[in-house]
């Protein structure tokens, strides 16, 4: 009954379980942000902070004054910004007294945001994607006047360039019409860090006798020649972090606890945090290795010398019980040869340039919630976790630091790290009710 309440329990996994970071800033509402590692990159820049009770409030709608303030948090840097004040109102609703004055007053003056028609800012008013969008383009180096932005139609030239530099990337569900959330305003800031910059040639205006020439200024991409250029992205272009965040640092070569290929984020000597990187093709279920070599669009055998399996962030040849999940060559049309099982999370990563495959299997283990323990000045708060059909370690005690509180017995699915040695995530288990008329060992 054990195997089959925990295979049960498997089965309700959800992928934000596996979230993997070190050294972030823990947010009492941690479980409900979506976008984990812009949240924690953009929160350690403090350009997007959380609020005085520990939270961060992802799904709270941003207002057009803080919108204001996170540009010029990205732009100045948060203290510099900070200091920032307005000598008279900006716009008939924005007095000098309010909170967004100075910010709002910037950004105007950079260029990078406008009012209304009836000389309005409405600074507590919601903002679209589109309008964000328009921003941090503005803040990119993009000139409004030149790329279209303004006018009947602004909304398809904005999002047209921001969709084609990335600004939207991990939002699939991205509509510019709808008010922005905090976490999503974190989310687009966060991918223009990674974008690059842009300036415009001087454009000039002729005047040959009763004819006016109006020269048309050229858009390119800021060169970056410099030491900075290897903080981001060692493409000789200035991305926007390597400009004004040179002490942040990505290591995009890095592997997370369970070896998946992730991005290692640093602020400084110190890290923000280790974050798995989108795999080419994700499984819950047993999988052929010729559905596999379809689902990566290979046209090729993957040689089994260029594949990589790892479970539970050991090497299958080194994992106990795991040697039907040894390396094999990823080629089209073997059925015989499977990864992974049903509650399992097997992800595939193709390395197109080295043509190497890493596949990382999870699997999700049930537990007892045994001791909720608070935060004290030397430990973060944690809970304990009792093992049940499957014990990690010796004891079968596991300790996972969280702000979130759990009812004692309760249920809960959590993944482990051989690895590393620690419980990586714990979750609720969702509570299922039935008729089990067959039951079979997988």
């Amino acid at each position: 009954m054990k195997k089959f309440l925990s295979l049960v329990l498997a089965l309700v996994m959800t992928m934000s379980l596996v979230t993997v970071s070190a050294g972030a800033k823990d947010f009492t509402d941690d479980s409900e942000i979506t976008y984990k590692e812009a949240v924690d990159v953009i929160s350690a820049l403090g350009v997007v902070d959380g609020y005085s009770g520990g939270d961060f409030r992802p799904d709270d709608v941003l207002t057009r004054g803080a919108a204001a303030k996170i540009i010029c948090n990205l732009i100045l840097g948060p203290t510099t910004a900070s200091a920032l004040n307005a000598g008279t109102a900006p716009f008939k609703d924005v007095p000098v007294t309010n909170t967004f004055a100075g910010y709002i007053t910037y950004c105007s003056q950079q260029g990078i945001i406008s009012g209304y028609a009836d000389g309005t800012f409405r600074p507590t008013g919601t903002l679209s994607g589109n309008a964000f969008m328009k921003m941090l383009l503005g803040a990119l180096g993009y000139d409004s006047s030149i790329e279209g932005y303004t006018g009947a139609n602004w909304t398809v030239s904005v999002i047209k360039q921001a969709v084609g530099i990335g600004l939207d990337d991990g939002n699939d569900e991205f509509v510019g019409s709808k008010a922005v959330t905090r976490q999503e305003a974190a989310l687009y800031a966060f991918n223009m860090l990674q974008a690059t910059m842009v300036e415009y040639d001087q454009q000039n205006t002729i005047v040959v006798g009763d004819i006016t020439i109006n020269t048309t200024s050229s858009r390119s991409d800021v060169e970056n020649n410099g030491k900075s250029d290897k903080y981001i992205n060692s493409d000789g272009k200035m991305q926007f972090a390597e400009k004004y965040f040179t002490d942040l640092r990505l290591d995009d070569s890095g592997e997370d606890d369970f070896a998946r290929p992730s991005n290692v984020w640093t602020l400084k000597s110190d890290e923000i945090g280790t974050y798995a990187k989108d795999a080419d093709a994700t499984y819950t279920t047993k999988v052929e290795v010729g559905d596999i070599y379809k689902d990566l669009g290979l046209n090729k055998t993957v040689a089994k010398d260029d594949v990589s399996v790892y479970v539970d962030g050991v090497s299958s040849k080194d994992h106990p019980n795991m040697k039907d999940q040894l390396p094999v060559a990823i080629k089209k049309g073997d059925d015989d040869t499977k990864f992974g099982a049903n509650g399992v999370l097997t992800e595939v990563f193709y390395d197109e340039d080295d043509g190497t495959v890493t596949i990382t299997e999870v699997n999700t283990y049930v537990g007892q919630v045994s001791k909720n323990v608070a935060a004290t000045s030397k430990k973060d708060a944690y809970v304990v976790v009792s093992t049940l059909d499957v014990v990690p370690s010796e004891s079968g005690n596991l300790e996972f630091e969280t702000n979130e509180e759990f009812e004692e017995d309760a249920y809960v699915l959590y993944t482990y790290s051989q690895s590393a040695d620690e419980v990586k995530s714990v979750a609720l288990a969702e509570e299922v009710t039935g008729t089990v008329t067959r039951a079979e060992n997988s």
